[in-house]
């Protein structure tokens, strides 16, 4: 464990990590206040979105989000620097596109349920919802971050010869995505755009390093 402390890759985490944090904290305050709301906000929908019904149980992969955010970074810190390293670049690169279009471009939703029904999960939930504004919602953080856990995953050259893990990951994090709309906190086009964002981002990295191979 002290090893991991001293591992300079672990410190350039912990700053990414801390720099994602502030940012999406002081845009999510931020869109409460004047300077936003003098501003167009775009709210996102479509047919679809009416279509998906509020399914509390789609809770429990929602929020298992928030422990594989930051437990794949650290199993690949301590797998491969180089998987860590893309995944970095693919979680973190499409974070800062992401505040980038919340700040230039407010967007928000307006799909949340006015009554639940009374239960652990439903409760969880709203205290999500007290904390969390709708807003900030497209492109998908939930789905761009979840995208990138799986394509560095399931291309990784170290879990090659684990093809039922790799399953498991990718299964996860697309259950992940899709749970975000029958928690009804993304719209359907919030998952498109957050996954397509991290596919031009990974499609983008491998060409850059067939480049340099080739030069």
């Amino acid at each position: 464990m002290k090893k991991i402390f001293q591992d300079r890759y672990f410190g350039l985490l912990l700053l990414l990590l801390l720099a994602y944090l502030l940012l999406f904290f002081t845009l999510d305050f931020a869109s409460e206040t004047a300077f936003f709301n003098n501003r167009p906000r775009q709210i996102i929908h479509c047919f679809l979105d009416d279509l998906i019904p509020f399914n509390e149980w789609f809770a429990i992969p929602y929020f298992f989000w928030f422990a594989a955010f930051p437990g794949s970074l650290l199993f690949f810190l301590l797998l491969d620097k180089r998987d860590f390293v893309e995944l970095c670049i693919l979680i973190f690169g499409g974070a800062a596109v992401c505040f980038t279009v919340y700040l230039l471009w407010p967007n928000g939703l307006q799909l949340r349920p006015e009554q639940v029904n009374d239960n652990l999960l439903c409760r969880l939930l709203q205290l999500v919802w007290l904390v969390d504004a709708p807003n900030n919602v497209c492109p998908s953080l939930h789905v761009s971050i979840s995208c990138a856990i799986a394509l560095v995953s399931w291309h990784s050259i170290r879990l090659q010869p684990y093809l039922a893990a790799r399953l498991a990951v990718v299964a996860a994090m697309l259950l992940i995505c899709v749970s975000t709309v029958f928690v009804k906190q993304h719209s359907v086009l919030d998952v498109l755009a957050g996954a397509v964002l991290s596919g031009v981002i990974y499609l983008a990295l491998r060409l850059y390093k067939c480049h340099r191979q080739l030069t």
